[in-house]
């Protein structure tokens, strides 16, 4: 799969999740400051990306994710580990 779909993939992904059209949707923005996005919804988002792409994400990576790039980042980061 290509980045430029998995961006895709998981923005629609965290469209769904967090109730927010995906054109609403910054890259770039703070999920928690600037979308809503609260401790709850960070772990269904997670929960969301592990079931999809059949990620095992440590605590201690979530800590850095603050941006939808972020979390695209860190969804390369593992896929490109399991192949």
């Amino acid at each position: 799969m290509n980045d430029e779909k998995l961006a895709q993939e998981i923005k629609t992904l965290v469209s769904k999740v967090i109730k927010i059209p995906e054109d609403k949707i910054d890259a770039n923005a703070n999920l928690f400051a600037e979308l809503g996005v609260d401790s709850l919804l960070g772990v269904e988002i997670i929960a969301s990306l592990d079931k999809q792409y059949d990620l095992d994400v440590p605590e201690e990576k979530l800590k850095n994710i603050n941006t939808l790039n972020d979390i695209i980042g860190l969804v390369k980061e593992f896929l490109s580990k399991k192949k």
